[in-house]
């Protein structure tokens, strides 16, 4: 019980203590508080009712709003009255935490302001507790950094760097305007995205940017501190860009990542600079290079190629040249160079060949021509250029091009040409004038070593003159001499050392005023060598003047005349006569005839002028050779001089043509009579070197004063004449008369027409046929030409083949006509004719101004003609103009396989020996003998004799010119197999004749079938 109750009084006790010591710690945690809110700074406490009147406020409180103390401490404290309205209005509008602004001894102060409600205990009375923190400074603060920013980021868009800035993940997240025009990005929509996620947003083209972008973020982040490299940016707009990058890493505190700060700066134009300077550096070496090696070298072309591959390299061309003018003066219009020296790359691939020849105005070059005739360079990329010299250009794998005139002694020389084949680097001023520098030291180099040739040469032409030559100084002394003035005079240089030569002492007055009015004397002197004896000598001495005028030194030259002046006489001699003949000369005739003209218009008397052209001469100097004909011309003169009065004169024009002055003259008739011995003296065979050669003389003869009345006249009727003679036959004389003038230029006029007759294809073959006499069948042809003048219609080969054969044309003429025998005579066969040959014409001047077996040869391969199919015939007088020529050349065709005829046998001059030595097949008896058969005894004789002597040698026989049926029969019954004539049918068309072959076929497919049914008919009778 004791102990129980001493329990219950413990409780009352402890609960009296407890309350004691409440009371006492509130009070301690009253003042801790009322000390604390004392001693904030910076933070202003206020309690106030619901009126918003203050109760209480702590220190700061009182200091900024200015309170009044006994107010406050009565609970009816008074803030000013714009801060009072606005913290009533913010409650109103509950907003319970707000800025407010409030000035303060001048000073503005900004409030952060907390409000909480609160409830007083002891009457209930509800209130408000304003926690005003003085944030001024931290705004002016923010202020301050905002503005900073904003500056900090107006001044990092204005910069031409390109700055970005991305957090730990290598994420973006700032980057200047520069940075985002750079790779084309859109403001709003790159922050947050790594390097390959703007990859995908931007240009294909930067790809590969970011793709390096990213991996040197990693190397800038595992360096830990600033790394810098150049990059490489390529252009959506072609080009590139080229930045100077610097990546800074920032890490924390503890290490870890916190972003990284990139700059890049555009060094583009510092590196091409760069790069320039290089290349100026680069070139100019190469300009000091060259230079030193073409003044340093004896000769510039041993140097050529190598400055050629210095100016190459150092200026990044493919392949350079030098190109030497053929033509150099200014005024002329066509100007070509050729290329001399040359330098490509190794390995230089291009589209075309390369350049080697420019002909500035056949390619339309004139352009470049007049440019670089003024001395500026030609330059250019290939699409900078004109159209015509693009094309030029292509075709040699030209890129671009650099001209470079080369001058030398104030002309223009020649050209270096520097060319670019891959690539498209701009050729820049710096390189330009380096190059035009090396192309004036090639000039100086050039010209350096023509002058040192000139002054070489110079030297060498006055130490190996054979002419003397002297020195002399302003006094007229000599001061040096040559050989040949010791070799001329025999006096050395010692002996005329400071002597002034006798021409040139003060009496010889007009030399002097020759030598002053024009600074130049020649003549005639007079002179000694040293052991007396006189001489002549041709003296010239000329002036030599500085560039100021003054007369310096001059210059004798002369030459020993004194053999020459012997010799005067005998060249007067030469000079008037033919070397050959010893007759005289164009020359010498040309004086006689104009004094017998003179001498003839006095006395009234007649002059005749003879003419003489030699037959055949030019086949025998072609065939066997000039010396034999030399000879001919010789023996010609000496029967022409006999042949004539001792008053008469003969000259010898050229070649084989000689006049006959006949002075003095009675009548015409006279002129007649020489001229006929003339033909007859030389009719008669000449033997030379052991061989017989035959000629004639074709004599035209004119008579003063009828057909002329000086020298041109006379010779040109004369002339005339002649050719009227050779065109009716040769051999012969005749007199010029107006008529032969008309027939001259008709001859000239066809000659030129004919010229151009077979590139008109204005001829045409004809074919007549050759029949066989004892089946009636056409077993051949002879081919004829033909010529269809547009004017003057079917011309006659009478007449334009003596033209042809004369003037050379022949040869081409006969080689066409047989190219046509052989394609035609293909064309039947393969048409299938019984045709066994085509026989063709071949004139004797085709045989010997050609190859005429390698033409047949040639014919026969082109047209893949069957051999056997051409017949040729060959008159008998060509065979006997050069009979070992003839025979060798039948021999040759005839191992062709080509069948050979005599052609007009009978009306020559034929050597039965020569005849059995030449590989015939055929002759064919002339139509002169067949014309008459049967009639004429002696035709029938010669036919006889012909066929027989024919049969003899085993050659076969062909009549031709067989017009009648008696002619025919005379000719079967005779033994001649074969004929041809009007009898059978004139010379046809190829459409006609192959007509003719139709219907002959017709008739023995017919005469066959008639004779088949006979045989059957009979058998059946048999039967």
């Amino acid at each position: 019980m004791q102990v129980k109750n001493s329990k219950n009084l413990e409780p009352h006790q402890s609960a009296t203590a407890c309350e004691g010591n409440l009371s006492e710690s509130i009070a301690k945690e009253l003042m801790l508080s009322r000390r604390l809110l004392n001693s904030l700074q910076g933070v202003a406490i206020i309690a106030t009712d619901s009126k918003c009147k203050v109760n209480y406020a702590n220190p700061f409180a009182h200091e900024i709003f200015n309170l009044d103390a006994d107010l406050v401490a009565s609970g009816i404290g008074q803030l000013p009255k714009a801060v009072h309205k606005r913290i009533v209005a913010e409650l109103k509008n509950s907003n319970l935490d707000f800025v407010l602004q409030h000035a303060s001894e001048n000073e503005l102060r900004t409030l952060k302001v907390f409000t909480s409600s609160h409830q007083r205990l002891e009457d209930k009375k509800s209130g408000y507790v304003l926690h005003m923190h003085d944030i001024t400074d931290r705004v002016a603060t923010e202020l301050q950094l905002r503005h900073t920013e904003k500056l900090l980021r107006n001044l990092i868009d204005a910069s031409p760097d390109f700055i970005c800035f991305k957090d730990e993940k290598n994420r973006w997240l700032e980057a200047n305007s520069s940075g985002l025009e750079l790779f084309q990005l859109n403001a709003q929509s790159y922050q947050n995205k790594t390097d390959i996620e703007l990859a995908n947003l931007s240009d294909p083209i930067f790809k590969e940017t970011f793709r390096h972008s990213k991996i040197t973020d990693e190397r800038a982040w595992n360096a830990g501190n600033l790394i810098r490299n150049e990059e490489i940016i390529p252009l959506p707009h072609g080009g590139e860009m080229v930045l100077d990058v610097i990546k800074v890493p920032l890490f924390n505190d503890d290490g870890s990542r916190q972003g990284l700060v990139t700059l890049g700066r555009n060094i583009t134009e510092r590196k091409m600079a760069e790069s320039h300077l290089r290349d100026r550096s680069a070139i100019l070496d190469a300009l000091i290079s060259c230079d030193w090696l073409l003044h340093s070298s004896e000769s510039w072309q041993s140097v050529a190629s190598k400055v050629l591959e210095q100016l190459c390299l150092a200026s990044r061309f493919s392949r350079a040249a030098i190109f030497k003018n053929a033509e150099t003066t200014n005024d002329s219009r066509s100007v070509c160079s050729t290329i001399l020296y040359k330098w490509t790359a190794p390995g230089l691939i291009t589209l075309g060949d390369e350049l080697e020849t420019i002909d500035f105005s056949e390619y339309g070059l004139n352009r470049w021509k007049d440019i670089l005739q003024q001395g500026n360079p030609v330059f250019g990329d290939l699409s900078d250029l004109p159209g015509a010299e693009r094309k030029i250009l292509k075709q040699y794998g030209t890129q671009s091009i650099v001209i470079i005139p080369i001058f030398s002694d104030k002309e223009w020389w020649g050209n270096i040409i520097i060319e670019r084949c891959q690539g498209l680097d701009k050729t820049t001023p710096q390189e330009l004038g380096s190059l035009m520098a090396i192309g004036r030291s090639f000039g100086v180099a050039i010209q350096r070593e023509n002058a040192g040739k000139r002054l070489h040469q110079a030297k060498i032409a006055f130490d190996s003159a054979s002419e003397g030559i002297m020195i002399i100084d302003d006094n007229a002394r000599i001061i040096a001499i040559n050989k040949g003035f010791t070799e001329i005079t025999g006096f050395t240089e010692e002996d005329v050392f400071g002597f002034t030569p006798k021409v040139l002492q003060v009496g010889n007055h007009d030399l002097w005023r020759t030598l002053l009015n024009e600074e130049k004397w020649c003549g005639e002197v007079s002179n000694h060598r040293k052991n007396g004896e006189v001489y002549q000598e041709w003296l010239t001495v000329t002036v030599v003047k500085n560039k100021e005028g003054q007369t310096i030194n001059y210059v004798g030259v002369f030459a020993d005349i004194t053999e020459i002046k012997r010799s005067q006489n005998q060249l007067n001699e030469l000079v008037n006569h033919d070397p050959l003949t010893g007759l005289p000369n164009r020359r010498l005739l040309n004086e006689l005839l104009e004094h017998a003209i003179r001498r003839a218009e006095r006395e009234k008397h007649q002059i005749a002028l003879l003419f003489i052209d030699l037959d055949r001469f030019k086949a025998i100097n072609d065939t066997l050779g000039h010396h034999v004909g030399d000879k001919l011309l010789y023996e010609v003169s000496r029967r022409i001089s006999r042949s004539i009065r001792e008053s008469d004169v003969v000259a010898r024009l050229g070649g084989d043509e000689f006049l006959v002055m006949m002075d003095m003259i009675n009548k015409a008739d006279d002129a007649a009579l020489v001229a006929q011995k003339i033909i007859h003296a030389l009719e008669m065979e000449f033997i030379i070197d052991g061989k017989e050669i035959f000629i004639g003389a074709s004599i035209g003869i004119s008579i003063f004063v009828k057909d002329g009345n000086d020298v041109d006249s006379l010779v040109k009727a004369a002339d005339i004449a002649m050719y009227q003679v050779k065109n009716k036959g040769k051999n012969n004389y005749c007199f010029y008369s107006d008529d032969l003038s008309k027939n001259a230029v008709e001859r000239y006029t066809m000659e030129n027409q004919l010229r151009r007759a077979l590139e008109r294809n204005q001829f045409e073959v004809y074919y007549q046929p050759q029949v066989s006499l004892i089946t009636g069948d056409i077993i051949g042809a002879e081919a004829l030409i033909r010529w269809h003048h547009p004017e003057l219609g079917i011309v006659s080969p009478a007449k334009f083949i003596p033209v042809a054969e004369e003037t050379g044309l022949i040869v081409q003429i006969g080689e066409w006509v047989l190219r046509q025998a052989a394609l035609q005579a293909m064309r039947w066969i393969k048409d299938g004719s019984s045709m066994q040959w085509i026989a063709v014409n071949v004139s004797g001047v085709q045989i010997m101004r050609s190859n005429f077996a390698d033409t047949v040869y040639g014919i026969l391969i082109e047209t893949d003609c069957d051999p056997t199919m051409l017949e040729l015939e060959i008159t008998e007088s060509t065979v006997m103009l050069n009979t070992e020529y003839v025979i060798d050349t039948f021999d040759r065709i005839k191992k062709l396989g080509v069948r050979l005829a005599i052609d007009d046998f009978g009306t020559g001059y034929s050597s039965l020996s020569n005849l059995k030595r030449l590989p015939l097949d055929k002759i064919k008896i002339d139509q002169s003998f067949v014309r008459d058969l049967p009639y004429d005894l002696d035709d029938a004789a010669i036919a006889n004799a012909i066929n027989a002597m024919a049969r003899s040698l085993g050659f076969s026989v062909i009549a031709e010119g067989v017009e009648t049926s008696a002619q025919a029969k005379f000719l079967k019954d005779m033994g001649c197999e074969e004929a041809q004539g009007y009898l059978y049918s004139r010379p046809v068309t190829v459409t006609d004749f192959t007509q003719l072959l139709a219907v002959k076929k017709q008739k023995n497919l017919q005469k066959n079938q008639e004779k088949d049914q006979e045989n059957a008919n009979e058998s059946t009778h048999f039967y």
